[in-house]
């Protein structure tokens, strides 16, 4: 054969072998397997490069994160950012009171349950209008008393500013004396970025925390107020997003004289609010939580309008009605929530009873403070009632101003049962017109089970503090731990022999 011929079927038989070998790589079973050697390799590419640096992470930052874990279990104790990027903001929560007894102790009931529940952050009493003398024997008290409980338990004075506009309205002291503390305890800086992401939180002195009371409500069982602008994306007070407790004066802070309140903002964005806003996102109160940037921004203009708010409205909720137009005025619609508080028995609607209604009978007298108990509650319980079943009472007026004494013997607690044994009430006092002691007057199974709820829970509670500041400041042998202290002469309903029974108060 000549010899270019020779080379042509050479080169096609090379070809053909070359297809040929090209075919069999190629074969199906071949790719697959290809195929897996790949997504394997990638795998490891992610587990080596994402998971493990993620766990170093964790390990560096753990101390940082056990600085934010607190004693007590519960739902609300991990503390833990949602993410690696979003870390545990600095928490103040804040309250406002005069210098009087009875402020003394319900002030001393809120630092004592903030402990209770491990609250994060700092608690700060904002006292105003104190005396040289009453001063100086709250800021001893504070020192031998409230600082066992924690270092981070503070009190702030402010001067009195019930006179501001003339007259003399004692509410004033809450929105003047938190802009003071802003001021002058915690320094507030807009340039400052931490105080800037803090979240400050106002509370009232006769609130009791059941539960910690943090900025992120994520996993928590928080019962939101239904509004047109629907819940919040992200369950957390944010800046833009302040929260607060929902309460019943609806849109009574703008029924009022707008044009006097905002004589010096004539185009204030709160006389642009929407019918919806006004009723759903701004009829707030106590528990009031804001970032430090909207907190600062909320309680200047608060502290604006109040006095023209007080000149057209001298009623109990002025101050909280210049809040709400101080929110607006600023832009600043609230998330509502009904179950940030429990308080008057009756409300069926925004407060946080629907979860005491769901407990079983054997838990509405339990006190306490364990994860799986807690889940089950609201997160404070305002004392602002009275409460009462058969004789069975409790009220912050009536409670003995010397309460927290040596000598004073504890309150004697009810059977546990008590929501059971009683469709009626007795009043100890404020009768009413045309009513006489001892007349009883009917209840429904669902009030007497909250009654039933909060008259043990407040007197469990009460005791249990009265105790620890029994233990912690009395004399071996002086402290009476006597549970004896009734609110009536006798519990028995067909002895009313004697009528009501005097009590000490100081306001």
């Amino acid at each position: 054969m000549p010899q270019p011929a020779r080379q042509q079927v050479r080169r096609v038989v090379a070809g053909h072998n070359k297809q040929s070998k090209s075919r069999q790589l190629f074969r199906p079973e071949t790719f697959f397997v290809l195929l897996i050697f790949v997504i394997v390799i990638a795998w490891l590419s992610v587990f080596l490069g994402i998971y493990l640096p993620a766990a170093a992470n964790n390990n560096t930052s753990s101390s940082a994160q056990d600085s934010h874990q607190l004693l007590k279990g519960s739902s609300d104790n991990n503390f833990a950012a949602s993410s690696p990027e979003e870390s545990f903001p600095d928490h103040y929560l804040t309250f406002s009171t005069s210098c009087s007894a009875s402020q003394n102790w319900q002030a001393y009931m809120l630092f004592f349950f903030a402990k209770k529940v491990n609250q994060p952050g700092e608690v700060i009493r904002i006292a105003s209008g104190c005396s040289s003398n009453e001063r100086k024997k709250l800021e001893d008290f504070h020192e031998t008393v409230i600082k066992k409980l924690s270092p981070n338990f503070h009190v702030h004075f402010t001067p009195d500013f019930t006179k501001i506009s003339g007259d003399h309205y004692k509410y004033y002291n809450k929105p003047f004396g938190v802009r003071h503390f802003l001021t002058h305890w915690l320094k507030y800086d807009e340039s400052n970025e931490k105080l800037k992401n803090s979240i400050i939180m106002i509370l009232d002195p006769d609130m009791i925390l059941l539960r910690p009371l943090t900025y992120d409500f994520t996993s928590s069982n928080v019962m939101i107020h239904r509004s047109k602008r629907g819940p919040p994306k992200v369950k957390k007070v944010m800046h833009g997003q302040p929260w607060a407790s929902l309460y019943a004066f609806g849109d009574g802070p703008f029924r009022q004289d707008l044009k006097y309140i905002f004589s010096n903002h004539t185009d204030s964005p709160a006389l642009k609010v929407t019918s919806d806003e006004k009723r759903d996102n701004y009829p707030g109160g106590p528990p009031y939580m804001a970032t430090g940037k909207d907190m600062w921004a909320i309680v200047n203009a608060w502290t604006e309008l109040v006095p023209n708010v007080h000149h057209v409205y001298e009623h109990l909720l002025g101050e909280m009605y210049g809040w709400s137009l101080g929110a607006a005025h600023v832009g600043l619609p609230h998330t509502l929530a009904e179950s940030f508080m429990i308080s008057a028995t009756g409300m069926d609607h925004g407060e946080g009873w629907a979860l005491i209604d769901a407990l079983k009978d054997d838990e509405v007298c339990e006190y306490s403070v364990m994860k799986d108990y807690e889940e089950k509650l609201p997160y404070t319980m305002h004392f602002c009632q009275n409460y009462w079943l058969g004789k069975w009472f409790i009220g912050k007026y009536r409670l003995d101003t010397d309460f927290l004494t040596c000598e004073k013997e504890l309150l004697m607690e009810p059977p546990k049962n008590i929501s059971k044994q009683y469709d009626y009430y007795i009043k100890p006092g404020w009768l009413g017109e045309g009513k006489s002691y001892g007349e009883k007057e009917p209840v429904s199974p669902e009030i007497a089970k909250r009654e039933a709820f909060v008259i043990c829970q407040l007197i469990s509670r009460f005791n249990d503090a009265a105790a620890w500041f029994k233990d912690t400041t009395c004399e071996e042998g002086t402290a009476n731990y006597e549970k004896s202290f009734i609110f009536h002469h006798s519990l028995d309903p067909d002895n009313n022999e004697g009528g009501e029974k005097a009590f000490k108060f100081n306001r």
